[in-house]
């Protein structure tokens, strides 16, 4: 969960043209803060000693120009998300050899540390840190003494370590890069002034826009000649496809806008438009996956479940097909009734979820396919599945996801509408309802929401209400109320007010009723519609607020937003309500809305 940056420039920076990698590493950290922000180092390899500069906190406002020291042809890099250890200078990245000649980042989690430190304390090795990630470089000096080639040296510490790992390591004196990867991502960037490495993408995409996805147990040595990849456990040389980057920087950048959220809000008529226009041989593959399977299930975490359990909704509404939503951390418990003629198709913004992840092998090894919706072209989803669809998002930087949610129900009702072989309706379907988002997200809309936002600011807590395709709809709604602004926020079925939550009903609790016309044709209220009305007046008639996100105002409601007659499709327009409601919320609060506290955009670690 945490982000790396490495560099090593074709140059020296002495030389004429030569880039200073701590430039590249800081602004590379600055864009992966979403990863984490706890706390921040840089290390940069001198001939005598390593350079270091370490902070606890947020990169954002850090200047160079207040490190002048900080010059160097090869720079690591490391923004944290802390796991093991206190959030303190001393566990900041990067750490360092007892002897201060090695030093290492690191991504995920080295499950048998505790193991390694106490065989190193046993050698007499200092330890400065709590954290996991100093047994690397403290193991790799010890190595040396045995093994003197470095690159040899790091392979033996590596195939050591138990757990997941994505680590970028120089040594002092050195001309070398060193990255290498097992269950964390990392990516390798190719640009005309050197080689990277970042967590993600955006960390170098200002510098390069080629790039080789590393797979598990890959590690990659690149100095200012060229670069070699080779496997950990075997030191073979690996051949590895070059791939071109579409994203450009201005899409990973804020262009103007405050925050990343609100930018990306925005964004979402854009990622309506790109998801309508996805490959029809893209759709076909994926369909005759669908149609072939015995049993379908969804997997996926957090904001991506609840798109898959739309998702379960529009095909048993659509297509008559049984999707099964299972939690990845969940799945484990479920992968025995998964069968050689199953499908799992997982959902993930990110594709470097580590439960998802594990699903993916559970899946593969019951002889099942896998189906990937994954926001990420050659992440470790993708690599990993059996066919993937890239959902049209483009980069997400904000911790909470928004216009990625918006393109996985989407791209769900996509491939509803080509199980009917309907898939031209179904584009027309889309353009209408971008329409409708387009009409949310103008100015006058946002003021308005906005001042809905100022009251709700005050509240203890928030509720929200939906049945059948608005029940996830309302579990999203809250649950991006509650990353962005700590109010306590819970999503419900209609059907369960009164088997228990409507006992938290008191006089003034906002409750978000999310109501879509998929009864018959042309009934006012038809269906879930009509039920989930009476639910609204069941609520009210107990002291609640009631905020209506619907086709058609109702006299219960005490606020209303406006959205157009989708049927069953209404709540992919109708989240976007509750997205800027959380937005406005946060900054009411005074709150960081690209950077909510405790979270990080991607869940690498179990």
């Amino acid at each position: 969960m945490c982000g790396i940056v490495g560099f090593v420039g074709k140059k020296s920076f002495d030389e004429k043209g030569g880039v200073n990698g701590a430039e590249v590493v800081v602004d590379g950290l600055k864009r992966l803060e979403y990863r984490g922000y706890d706390s921040w180092g840089v290390a940069i390899p001198g001939e005598k000693k390593i350079l270091l500069h370490k902070a606890v906190g947020k990169i954002g406002g850090f200047e160079l120009s207040s490190a002048p020291e900080l010059k160097g042809t090869i720079a690591i890099g490391h923004t944290r998300w802390a796991t093991h250890g206190g959030v303190t200078e001393i566990n900041s990245h990067p750490h360092l050899s007892a002897d201060k000649t090695i030093a290492v980042v690191h991504n995920g989690i080295i499950e048998n540390y505790q193991e390694m430190r106490a065989k190193l304390e046993k050698k007499g090795v200092k330890f400065r840190s709590q954290t996991d990630t100093e047994v690397i470089p403290q193991a790799i000096q010890i190595e040396l003494k045995k093994t003197p080639d470095f690159k040899k040296a790091v392979r033996n510490v590596l195939n050591e370590l138990e757990g997941s790992y994505a680590v970028a390591i120089v040594v002092e004196g050195g001309k070398k890069l060193i990255g290498a990867r097992k269950g964390s991502p990392l990516v390798f960037g190719i640009g005309k002034d050197g080689y990277y490495l970042g967590s993600d993408v955006p960390a170098f995409l200002k510098y390069a826009n080629k790039a080789i996805f590393l797979d598990d147990l890959e590690m990659v040595e690149a100095d200012e000649k060229g670069y070699e990849i080779i496997n950990i456990t075997t030191g073979k040389k690996v051949e590895k496809k070059i791939t071109k980057i579409a994203w450009s920087i201005e899409d990973a950048e804020k262009g103007g806008y405050p925050h990343f959220m609100i930018k990306e809000m925005l964004e979402q008529p854009m990622v309506l438009d790109k998801t309508a226009a996805t490959s029809n041989v893209e759709l076909k593959k994926a369909a005759a996956m669908i149609k072939r399977a015995k049993q379908i299930w969804v997997v996926a975490c957090g904001t991506a479940l609840h798109a898959g359990m739309y998702g379960s909704y529009i095909f048993a509404l659509n297509n008559d097909i049984n999707l099964r939503p299972v939690s990845a951390g969940e799945f484990p418990y479920f992968a025995k009734f998964v069968g050689k003629n199953d499908l799992v198709i997982c959902v993930s913004q990110s594709g470097e979820t580590a439960d998802v992840m594990e699903a993916v092998k559970s899946a593969h090894d019951s002889g099942a396919k896998v189906l990937a919706l994954v926001n990420v072209m050659g992440s470790s989803l993708m690599r990993a599945s059996d066919y993937s669809i890239v959902t049209k998002a483009g980069p997400e930087i904000c911790v909470l996801s928004t216009k990625a949610y918006l393109s996985q129900v989407a791209m769900f009702m996509m491939l509803s509408y080509e199980l009917n072989n309907k898939i031209a309706a179904g584009k027309k379907q889309l353009k209408a309802i971008k329409a409708d988002a387009e009409k949310i997200l103008v100015k006058d809309s946002l003021a308005k929401i906005k001042k809905v936002a100022k009251g709700l600011a005050r509240a203890d807590n928030i509720y929200a209400i939906g049945r059948g395709v608005n029940y996830p709809t309302s579990l999203e709604a809250c649950l991006k109320i509650k990353e962005v602004s700590y109010i306590h926020a819970e999503g419900f079925a209609g059907g369960d007010l009164k088997h228990g939550p409507i006992a938290l009903i008191a006089p003034g609790t906002p409750v978000l009723v999310f109501v879509a016309n998929d009864g018959p044709k042309g009934a006012p209220f038809g269906g879930a519609a009509k039920e989930i009305v009476s639910n609204a007046m069941e609520v009210k008639a107990r002291g609640a607020e009631v905020i209506g996100i619907s086709y058609e105002n109702n006299q219960v409601f005490d606020r209303y937003f406006a959205v157009g007659d989708h049927g069953i499709f209404t709540g992919i327009v109708a989240i976007i309500y509750s997205q800027v409601l959380s937005y406005y919320i946060a900054l009411e609060k005074k709150l960081d809305p690209d950077k909510p506290r405790n979270l990080a955009k991607s869940v690498t670690v179990k």
